[in-house]
């Protein structure tokens, strides 16, 4: 679709909101140079290498050695992270989408980071274990164990929300009735819907099915029902049946599991043949590991395309889903709303869509199913 032939009020929406679009584009640039260039500093200046000789003059254990190294890597990175974080918070408040004040942004940073630093110091004692454990194979146990973890997590993932999102069943309703019966009539076993209270810290709407067997829940956030007709909300979470009935949370887990195997290969040949010499280091140094991530983050990045390009696959199909339960023009209506609403753009750069959209463009979802034709 050329931009000229988009309706009005998507036009004019996608022009008002480029300054949000522009802010936000430009402190993820920002962001992004200063971490290459703190882990160019700390790989080509020695001082990632100079940090491993300070704690080893301190510390007989290597396990506590690597610990303390990575502790201090985590709390330098996020320290220097924090400029661009608190940024972009700003960004959302100055736009009118966060309702919230510093001291609750605060708040939700230190927790994101407590548990970041819980799940990090799990991945590396698994790690720190295996690599003095398996020898050359360490690559291919740790895949293994990255691909158990990434499961568990999905399992897990109910039990983080409440930590940033206040939690409850939703009320006995017209609306939770619609949304169970869906359920049942597609044969996915759910028995109850929950409140998830965006509304306190955002005006962005959002709904979801989370979790894994008996943690499977239903999400449905309050800036969605409070302010969307229930046809509509029951089109947005056909979509999300969609992933349901067709194991996408799964299909996601298997790729991302191969896709790893692939990446951690890939890095530890790399670091075997070039960086491993060149920095004259070794994988069960604390700096070895170290450099290892770095070539590994690098390796992820086409994978991510192929992760990004499926997801965009498995939404088109969720919104088939949609679409067969006669769905589609409520979804469309309710997308457009959503779009506006979480100041989203209707036709981005189709180079931008195609590196960083996990979802179609909104464009290429609502326009066939509103006015029949791309």
């Amino acid at each position: 679709m050329k931009k000229e032939e988009m309706p009005a009020k998507w036009r004019e929406h996608d022009a008002s909101i480029r300054p949000y679009q522009r802010a936000h584009r430009i402190n993820t640039i920002v962001s992004t140079l200063i971490s290459w260039a703190t882990m160019g500093i700390l790989l080509f200046t020695a001082t990632g290498r100079e940090i491993e000789w300070l704690i080893n003059g301190r510390v007989s254990s290597l396990y506590t050695h690597w610990l303390i190294y990575f502790g201090i890597l985590g709390l330098a990175l996020t320290l220097i992270g924090f400029p661009t974080s608190f940024a972009g918070w700003r960004i959302e408040r100055h736009f009118g989408l966060s309702k919230q004040k510093f001291g609750s942004w605060m708040a939700d940073l230190g927790k994101g980071l407590g548990l970041g630093g819980v799940l990090g110091f799990i991945v590396l004692s698994a790690i720190y274990l295996i690599v003095q454990k398996t020898g050359d194979s360490w690559w291919l146990v740790s895949a293994i164990f990255f691909f158990g973890f990434s499961v568990l997590l999905a399992q897990l993932a109910p039990l983080f929300i409440p930590l940033f999102f206040k939690l409850k069943p939703m009320g006995a309703s017209p609306l939770k009735e619609r949304l169970l019966n869906l359920c049942s009539s597609q044969g996915v076993k759910v028995e109850e819907v929950f409140h998830l209270g965006l509304g306190e810290k955002t005006e962005k709407g959002n709904a979801a099915f989370v979790g894994l067997g008996k943690t499977k829940k239903i999400l449905i956030g309050d800036t969605l029902y409070e302010k969307y007709p229930e046809e509509q909300i029951e089109a947005v979470f056909a979509h999300e049946l969609g992933h349901q009935v067709h194991n996408d949370i799964w299909k996601n887990i298997l790729l991302s599991g191969a896709l790893t195997f692939l990446v951690f290969f890939a890095a530890n040949e790399i670091c075997k043949a070039w960086a491993f010499p060149y920095f004259d280091t070794a994988i069960h140094r604390p700096f070895g590991m170290f450099v290892f991530f770095v070539i590994f983050g690098f390796c992820q990045w086409p994978t991510g395309l192929v992760m990004t390009a499926f997801s965009r696959w498995r939404e088109r199909m969720a919104d088939k889903f949609a679409d067969d339960l006669n769905r589609s023009k409520p979804l469309a209506q309710a997308l457009e709303q959503l779009t506006i609403q979480n100041k989203g753009l209707f036709r981005p750069n189709p180079i931008v869509e195609f590196f960083k959209y996990s979802h179609p463009a909104p464009w290429r979802r609502i326009h066939p199913r509103l006015y029949g034709s791309n």
